[in-house]
């Protein structure tokens, strides 16, 4: 064992434990305590639907309905369990197939469940009653089973228990750096943090999370609902952008952006566009506004939503517009995404050379009778720089280019003005300079 080299060695013990330990051995409670995750999960309760094909058949399912309360190190035969006395059940486990739908067509799959055929008889059970499941060990894998009938559910209750459940899931992945959270840390967690753990309690996880519409379970991980992955986009292709719906007296009103380049912040543009204009209308005066090339590259956009209460962002496709007005995003009106003064878009030109820009919603306000829109309102105090050449034959004259192959030569900055540049650099290549 070697002492830690690190400038701050808890910290980095705390990720370490994190990163290799989150609802493997440990739960963190909260940023400050931890404790091991068979403690931590000891008494917390959740509860199984019964669907009909398991209430049918007398048997409930391995997964999903144990996912994240059974440990991957423990078979499904090694699973235990008591019922509302204590007393051990005999449970076998048998192999259910089923057919079911995929994104290939109809597939027969065989699952894995716990054959409780003569308790669940006893109880009488019925489609959409409940099993209400308690960890008694979670080491050892032995759970406490008491029968519920749909009827006699505390909707109230439930509902209480899910909006608990669905916040503490949502906190988690805003918490995280990467926008997902994976199951194995997420479940034990969020069930551990709840204000009554072994209480009565709500749905299970997954219909919780399938309920709100902030996240969603892609089989391994909790992310954002609107978050696809490569394979999905693969797949699916485009997806129609969601819109809200407006009045048209709100498409009439007037969005007011402030629009800076991202690695230039005090080189802006004022912006205004009506709610009932596109994005192919915001990208066409961007290209105006900074200048772009109106007949080559791509444009595109992006909304950027602030994760927690601190600065970091997460970024949702809008789409992306051609040099002729067309693209994915080409119909998407502004009235129809949603914003509110303070919120921020990311627009960027050129896909290859990537010049990206932050779009700020300033306020909304009513048209001017007569205006014009979209239109640029407002720009920052230009500080020129003049031509160098015209600066040695004892004129002033503002530089307006960069010359790309002088400025490579020379290891400098060559600045010039448009009569200089087609005079004496006419075959060179140059940059224009954007005040």
């Amino acid at each position: 064992i070697w002492p830690s080299k690190a400038k701050n060695a808890l910290a980095s013990m705390r990720s370490y434990l994190r990163l290799n330990h989150a609802g493997r051995t440990l739960v963190f409670l909260d940023a400050k305590t931890v404790l091991p995750t068979p403690l931590a999960m000891r008494g917390v309760r959740f509860r199984l639907p019964l669907s009909r094909p398991e209430a049918e058949r007398g048997v409930v399912f391995v997964q999903p309905g144990f996912a994240y309360f059974l440990r991957r190190e423990i078979a499904p035969e090694e699973a235990q369990f008591l019922d509302s006395q204590g007393r051990p059940l005999l449970v076998e486990v048998t192999t259910v197939r089923e057919e079911i739908e995929t994104f290939l067509g109809p597939q027969t799959v065989d699952f894995q469940a716990f054959d409780l055929g003569h308790w669940l008889r006893e109880q009488g059970v019925r489609p959409d009653d409940s099993l209400l499941v308690t960890i008694e060990d979670w080491e050892r894998g032995v759970f406490r089973l008491e029968y519920e009938p749909a009827q006699e559910q505390r909707q109230d209750e439930i509902a209480r228990q899910d909006r608990e459940l669905a916040d503490l899931l949502f906190e988690l992945l805003e918490s995280k750096r990467y926008e997902r959270v994976f199951g194995m840390e997420a479940i034990p967690t969020a069930y551990a943090r709840l204000s009554d753990p072994g209480g009565y309690p709500g749905n299970h996880w997954l219909q919780v999370v399938y309920d709100d519409a902030r996240i969603r379970y892609d089989g391994s991980a909790i992310c954002y609902s609107d978050f696809r992955s490569p394979l999905e986009r693969m797949l699916e292709g485009d997806r129609p952008i969601p819109q809200q719906s407006f009045s048209p007296a709100q498409g009439r009103q007037v969005y007011r952006f402030k629009a800076a380049l991202k690695y230039r912040s005090g080189l802006w543009r004022q912006i205004e566009i009506q709610g009932k204009q596109t994005l192919a209308d915001f990208d066409r005066i961007l290209r105006d506004a900074f200048e772009h090339d109106t007949y080559d590259h791509m444009g595109g956009f992006w909304r950027r939503i602030r994760r927690g209460k601190g600065r970091r962002f997460r970024e949702v496709e809008l789409g992306d517009i051609n040099p002729w007005g067309e693209g994915s995003g080409a119909e998407v009106q502004i009235a129809g995404l949603g914003l509110q003064p303070g919120d921020e878009l990311k627009y960027v030109y050129d896909f290859g050379d990537w010049i990206e820009h932050r779009l700020t919603l300033e306020e909304i306000v009513e048209p001017e009778a007569g205006g014009q829109y979209p239109r640029i309102t407002a720009q920052n105090k230009p500080r020129y720089r003049y031509c160098e050449t015209c600066k040695a034959e004892g004129r002033q004259s503002r530089a307006t280019w960069i010359c790309i192959e002088c400025s490579n030569e020379q290891q400098r900055q060559v600045l010039v003005c448009e009569e200089c540049l087609s005079r004496d650099h006419e075959d060179h290549f140059a940059d224009k300079i954007l005040y």
